[in-house]
């Protein structure tokens, strides 16, 4: 008969060899299918998502744009038109996802480091993007940026993909949930297949719309911290020697018509941000009062179609010249 001691030395010998197995089954999982789907580093479909098309497609020395923003940054500014109509931009990097406020952001731009050649930075956005206070938690931008760059040494890489699938179960789902035909289709608000730039330009028009987001506009709140965000973004901006663009996307006018308040926020937000990014010493650019465009281009009441993205992008790309000094 075995003794209490003997017993307990096996029950931990036992349970060592299952953590041991469990740990070496998601790292060679999680190695294994790095490149099919996007890791769960941030549980964020579409941040991961970008992590891995820079991880594979970006050379960050190469890098002299960035956007950011939401996905009116993601969907809206299509950095291919970008680079072939500005004369001063040559590489154009889109870090744009989904649902993003402003103090996400400005944490979003801590990856900027990585780009030792960042001439410029475009926050495109709208006032939906500045009534919440929403921050990614857990956020560790210096792994983040070595993940991008693929520059962790060995300890930290494992350390980093056992961390992303420490629940199997939930790598598996999402190595399936990226299969999935909306990942994949511009005729999807999902869409995430990116162009050279990280852009994802969208094809909604007609019956793909989804009603509600284009009959009922956003809340017009907006919050303090926010644009206090904001500032701070220009101010770093301005440091660092980086010029800095905000740029408010269109909206779909016959909801400004029908809504005092999103009439009143619309006209708010421009004079305000234009007013904070001037001090601050960066260049703001109003495209919903500069196109005036109409519903052909919009694939629902702030998210506009390739045609409609394209259109605001080039004059995008006339804005950055003109402030830059390029003839």
């Amino acid at each position: 008969m075995l003794s209490g001691k003997s017993y307990l030395q096996i029950l931990f010998i036992v349970l060592g060899v299952i953590a041991l197995s469990t740990l070496s089954y998601a790292y060679y999982y999680a190695k294994s299918n790095a490149k099919s789907y996007p890791l769960p580093l941030m549980n964020r479909i579409s941040f991961d998502a970008k992590l891995k098309f820079i991880r594979e497609n970006i050379d960050p020395d190469e890098v002299d744009t960035l956007i950011v923003g939401s996905s009116l940054a993601l969907n809206n500014v299509q950095g291919a038109v970008i680079e072939d109509e500005s004369t001063v931009v040559k590489d154009v990097l889109n870090l744009s996802m989904w649902s993003i406020g402003a103090l996400q952001v400005e944490q979003l731009l801590e990856l900027s480091d990585a780009f030792p050649n960042l001439k410029r930075i475009v926050y495109s956005g709208q006032f939906s993007d500045f009534g919440n206070k929403l921050v990614f938690k857990n956020y560790d931008s210096d792994a983040l940026q070595d993940y991008m760059a693929n520059t962790l040494n060995p300890i930290a890489h494992s350390r980093l993909l056992l961390d992303a699938c420490k629940d199997i179960a939930f790598c598996k789902k999402r190595e399936k949930e990226w299969t999935h035909p909306k990942y994949h289709t511009q005729k999807n608000f999902h869409f995430l297949k990116f162009d050279h730039t990280g852009s994802a330009p969208i094809e909604i028009h007609g019956k793909d719309r989804i009603q509600r987001r284009w009959e009922s506009p956003h809340a017009p709140v907006q919050i303090a911290e926010a644009f206090e965000a904001l500032r701070r973004i220009a101010q770093k901006a301005k440091s660092d020697g980086v010029a800095f663009y905000f740029i408010q996307q269109p909206y779909r006018q016959p909801l400004i018509d029908k809504d005092k308040g999103v009439k009143h926020v619309m006209q708010k937000f421009a004079t305000g941000v234009k007013n904070l990014v001037n001090q601050e010493g960066g260049h703001f650019l109003s495209l919903h009062y500069l196109l005036k465009l109409d519903d052909t281009h919009f694939a629902d009441r702030s998210h506009l179609n390739a045609n409609g993205s394209k259109k605001g992008s080039s004059e995008i790309a006339k804005f950055i010249d003109k402030s830059e000094g390029s003839k």
